[in-house]
């Protein structure tokens, strides 16, 4: 229902040539439809995986794919996948999936050529809201483009966006930031003292911990529902022990 395919050939040329691929590149689509991006990008990488769940677009896919030697279809959810290792992405994914594909990459960042609608891409432009917060610890962002709706099928109502995500140098605080960024479904508390545990013993950070100015209703709460603010302080937090 989130997934909009590229018709516009420009575009699909656009994705692909930012994403300046290379004869040894693996490239991974997500969302691949009916190969519009996957069977472009095969002209100048080793490797395509072709994700799609839709098992019928999947096969429509599969039955193109037979034309290329380097296109592998995938069918499945991305976030469910165990992939070989890849080392771009060039995509045009259900929009629903965009933070998660980030938020995956976190750890072992690869560059991202992406189609996202408009307001996404203002989100992570700047590290002034959650998920640009996150992002901008293991990406340089920039926007390329900006196209109507019409370039898709069915047609998007409102402005998209071409942005390119590149893997920047993260420092040891930003590697601590990743690390307590990844473990969601903790509590803060516990999440930071596993990222400590790395350099002290598991009493000193416990301490630490719980004696710092973090408030107690934030400790409790999960990682992954936390606000900009308390990312700002955990991050501070985090600085001034590491």
């Amino acid at each position: 229902m989130d997934q909009h395919f590229l018709v516009d050939r420009a575009v699909v040329m656009h994705l692909v040539v930012a994403a300046e691929l290379g004869s040894e590149d693996v490239v991974l689509d997500v969302g691949a439809g009916t190969g519009v991006l996957a069977f472009e990008a095969a002209k100048f990488a080793r490797k395509v995986y072709a994700v799609e769940r839709d098992p019928i677009l999947y096969k429509t896919l599969s039955e193109k794919a037979k034309e290329y030697g380097n296109v592998e279809p995938v069918r499945g959810n991305i976030l469910r996948l165990r992939l070989p290792a890849y080392t771009k992405i060039v995509a045009n994914p259900p929009f629903s999936l965009l933070e998660p594909l980030i938020i995956r990459h976190l750890r072992n960042p690869v560059t991202m050529s992406l189609l996202t609608p408009k307001h996404f891409a203002d989100s992570i432009l700047t590290p002034e809201t959650a998920i640009g917060f996150k992002t901008h610890l293991s990406y340089a962002v920039s926007e390329k483009a900006v196209y109507d709706g019409s370039v898709c099928e069915p047609p998007y109502p409102g402005k998209l966006s071409h942005v390119l995500l590149k893997p920047v140098q993260r420092t040891a605080l930003q590697d601590a930031m990743v690390m307590f960024l990844l473990q969601r479904g903790s509590k803060v508390r516990n999440s930071l003292r596993n990222v400590l545990w790395k350099t002290r013993t598991k009493r000193e950070a416990t301490k630490l911990v719980e004696l710092s100015s973090l408030s107690d209703s934030l400790l409790e709460k999960r990682v992954n529902r936390t606000t900009l603010q308390e990312l700002k302080q955990v991050y501070s937090f985090l600085a001034e022990n590491l």
